[in-house]
């Protein structure tokens, strides 16, 4: 879920999927309630049809003969349409012949009133009536002396009920499920044409990185304007300082550069003499030396966001192979154990003083072998650099600082781990010291926030 695309396609769709399923159940709910209404009233006219054919036998009871039924399915049996006709005290004095089964039990309605009910497998209509006997006859009367009460039922299997409210789903949902489709086809589309310009800012970035261009040139959209303006606001000032801070150095160096020069003169008389010389010279050295320390470290990039991604593997293996012939005398044996595809958004300049310190300073201790290792995770890269020398004394931690030596008979100044150390906060990164776990001898452990 870390791509913007996919965060809005998946909750549009989540929300297109909600709404499809709360509009099929509403749509599912009111064909359900019409049907149902359509059927309450087609069983109510039922009724209304049976009591226009009802009519008095020889006991002076309501009933109806088979030639006036007003639907011929209530002549057959198991035809799904039944009819009865119950007294006022429950018992049924006129059954249909398409009626064969179990007398179910019904509610008795109010005289005039009806009602509907939705059994297991069938729906029923019942309906009250009063009747009065009139010279034989019977006929439909409220106010008569000798009222007879009635209830006439309706019955009716599911079964076309259930085949039609069926075939409404199948196709409710054919339908839903193939407008969802074309929908999410089309917010598919929509989010690709909508997203379309970060797709070119982000190429337009690449290209910046990589050198292909200078600065980013499209045109974006409203929205977008002010962060490609902010971003080639960036991108000037970034290259602005960096080059105004080569132009100082260069300043610096050629204004230090002659009394440096007088200086080494000096150190150099022989017509000095051999005492004053001596003085001299660790100082003007220690000079030089804090010169060239303060000029690399203020060369140095630092972590730029925009910077061409640099390969670890090729410049560790030239380092490599420059400190082995500077000490040749001890056959020194290096292990890069460095992907080839490993690439790191640092300064190369950076990077290559950084190895080149940390290797120089484990070929000065080590015995005969050297073995370099890079992995990077979660943009954070992690350098080892094992040796089968004595390793760190036990205040190693001392080592960091510029100037401390571990061996005062061994050459240098003794600003190796201090330079790397300084430059490895340019990264956000750390350096620690510690003991190789297979060699023996000294690691150090850098990790740099890339």
């Amino acid at each position: 879920m870390k791509s913007l695309r996919t965060r809005l396609l998946v909750v549009a769709t989540l929300v297109l999927m909600g709404f499809m399923l709360l509009c099929g159940a509403g749509l599912d709910q009111a064909f359900r309630g019409s049907a149902l209404q359509a059927q309450r009233d087609k069983q109510q006219g039922m009724i209304f049809a049976l009591l226009g054919a009802a009519d008095a036998n020889d006991r002076d009871q309501l009933t109806i003969s088979v030639g006036a039924l007003p639907d011929p399915r209530l002549t057959r049996v198991q035809s799904g349409l039944e009819a009865l006709i119950f007294n006022a005290s429950g018992k049924v004095i006129w059954r249909s012949p398409s009626f064969a089964g179990k007398v179910p039990e019904l509610l008795a309605p109010d005289v005039g009133a009806s009602l509907f009910t939705e059994l297991d497998d069938r729906f029923a209509s019942t309906y009250g009536i009063r009747w009065v006997s009139d010279n034989g006859g019977l006929r439909l009367f409220s106010a008569k002396p000798k009222p007879q009460r009635y209830t006439v039922a309706v019955m009716e299997d599911k079964n076309d009920y259930n085949v039609q409210l069926h075939a409404f789903r199948n196709l409710l949902w054919i339908w839903l499920g193939g407008a969802s489709v074309v929908l999410i086809i089309v917010q598919v589309l929509v989010l690709g044409w909508g997203l379309s310009p970060l797709r070119k800012l982000v190429r337009e970035l690449r290209g910046v990185e990589s050198g292909q261009q200078s600065r980013i040139d499209a045109v974006y959209p409203t929205e977008l304007t002010p962060l490609a303006e902010g971003l080639n606001t960036m991108i000037a000032a970034e290259r602005n300082q960096q080059q105004r801070y080569r132009n100082a150095l260069d300043d610096l160096a050629h204004s230090l550069k002659t009394p440096l020069a007088v200086l080494r003169g000096l150190v150099d008389d022989r017509t000095l003499a051999t005492d004053a010389r001596d003085k001299l010279r660790d100082p003007v050295d220690r000079m030089q030396e804090i010169t060239n320390h303060q000029l690399r470290k203020a060369a140095a990039a630092g972590r730029r966001t925009l910077a061409e991604p640099v390969a670890i593997k090729p410049l560790a293996d030239k380092i490599a192979g420059a400190l082995a012939k500077v000490y040749a005398a001890k056959s020194l044996r290096f292990t890069i154990d460095v992907p080839d595809l490993l690439r790191v958004r640092a300064d190369e300049g950076d990077l290559y003083e950084l190895l080149g310190n940390l290797l120089d300073n484990a070929s000065k201790f080590a015995r005969t072998e050297i073995r370099l290792t890079a992995t990077i995770q979660q943009r954070m890269l992690t350098l080892l650099i094992d040796d089968d020398g004595p390793g760190f004394p036990d205040d190693a931690d001392k080592l960091l600082s510029r100037g401390v030596r571990a061996d005062s008979l061994t050459p240098g100044q003794g600003i190796g781990l201090g330079a790397a150390a300084e430059l490895v906060k340019l990264y956000d990164g750390g350096i620690a010291l510690g003991k190789a776990e297979t060699l023996g001898g000294a690691r150090v452990t850098v990790t740099l926030s890339v």
